[in-house]
């Protein structure tokens, strides 16, 4: 990107070259799938293990939806038409190269060689499985991979030969960050939060509450609800089919389960246990602790939003989910596409449902 800004910036009229940035800036804004996996699956294994708290995991997230700003304005700065002045556009193509590369080098000399030491080959395995749910940036989908017996042995040898992080280096890393955080080294300010319901023993990024959680040699075995009963197997299958996503968070706040079925937002295995408020980016919290307080006190029974995503109408609703007594147990966040339903007019019957298919099906070509 850089060399193709010092060609173009010479005159600031070359068309080709200005396509070449254009394009590089294009492919940059992908950094966002490189941010949603360290945000959605990296920095929980950081707050499991006791590095950063929940506050600081926020903080590293917004520096990131900085990153992500700035890239995509740069973006659409050179988009413009007229297109403003050359070293208007060379000072932020600049700007964001360096804040790109700066967090590059972060992340290769203290990021990823702490969690190289401290993530068995199941907690990277979990990483994994994560990457398939975000994406990827500048690359194409690794090949899979599965931790093998051997690799769970040497890790637990170099654990018990010296290869744990010791008190002086998990201290040095606390300090570090909070060194990081102060005013003058922000590029985005937070305010610290807490959870509403924090319950500290409750699991974090555990694997055996994960989504894919299966019970063995269930048989039969059913379960009697309030109309009817289902079976264990049941269950879980009509979860998948339903067209919408959706994500239970418990009465502590802490996401429990979401649903295996198509998302519209990432949602990675190592959330599980996680305040739901670490999910979302800083700028949002605020907001959900308020609805949430509205769903604990009572005030509030339901929130509806609706957004555009890439072109589609995403309509997202939250319940609070009380029992027969009234009591709070939890938020059922519920995530629809209804991008097709705003176009439908006329009735669809089973008499005939054979004209509304053909059409659709004439649509498609």
């Amino acid at each position: 990107m850089l060399p193709d800004l010092k060609k173009w910036q010479q005159d600031g009229k070359n068309a080709v070259l200005l396509a070449c940035l254009q394009r590089d800036l294009k492919k940059l804004k992908n950094i966002k799938y490189h941010y949603l996996r360290k945000e959605n699956s990296l920095y929980n294994f950081l707050v499991k293990y006791g590095l950063v708290s929940d506050d600081t995991s926020s903080f590293l997230w917004g520096i990131e939806d900085e990153i992500r700003t700035m890239v995509k304005n740069t973006a659409a700065l050179l988009e413009k038409d007229p297109l403003p002045d050359k070293y208007v556009i060379e000072a932020k193509v600049e700007k964001v190269a360096s804040a790109v590369m700066e967090m590059i080098f972060k992340e290769n000399t203290i990021f990823l060689p702490i969690l190289s030491i401290i993530l068995t080959p199941d907690d990277w395995y979990m990483v994994k499985q994560d990457e398939l749910e975000v994406g990827y940036c500048l690359i194409k989908q690794p090949p899979s991979w599965h931790p093998s017996d051997e690799e769970r042995d040497e890790f637990k040898w170099e654990q018990n030969n010296g290869g744990q992080l010791n008190s002086e280096t998990r201290s040095a890393y606390r300090k570090f960050l909070k060194r990081y955080r102060q005013p003058e080294n922000r590029v985005y300010a937070d305010t610290p939060v807490e959870p509403l319901r924090g319950d500290e023993s409750y699991p974090v990024g555990n694997e055996d509450n994960s989504p894919d959680l299966v019970l063995k040699n269930v048989g039969d075995m059913t379960l009697k609800l309030e109309i009817g009963s289902l079976s264990l197997k049941e269950i879980p299958a009509i979860f998948n089919v339903l067209p919408i996503d959706l994500t239970f968070v418990n009465k502590y706040d802490r996401v429990k389960w979401f649903s295996n079925s198509d998302r519209t937002f990432p949602r990675t295995r190592s959330v599980i246990g996680r305040p739901v408020i670490r999910c979302h980016p800083p700028r949002s919290i605020d907001k959900v602790m308020e609805i949430l307080q509205d769903f604990h006190q009572g005030l509030a029974d339901s929130e509806d939003f609706w957004v555009d995503v890439h072109g589609r109408t995403i309509y997202l609703c939250f319940y609070a989910v009380r029992d027969k007594d009234d009591n709070y147990l939890g938020c059922l966040e519920v995530v629809q596409d209804i991008t097709r339903f705003k176009d439908i007019t006329g009735q669809k019957t089973l008499e005939n449902k054979d004209q509304f298919e053909k059409r659709y099906h004439d649509q498609k070509k």
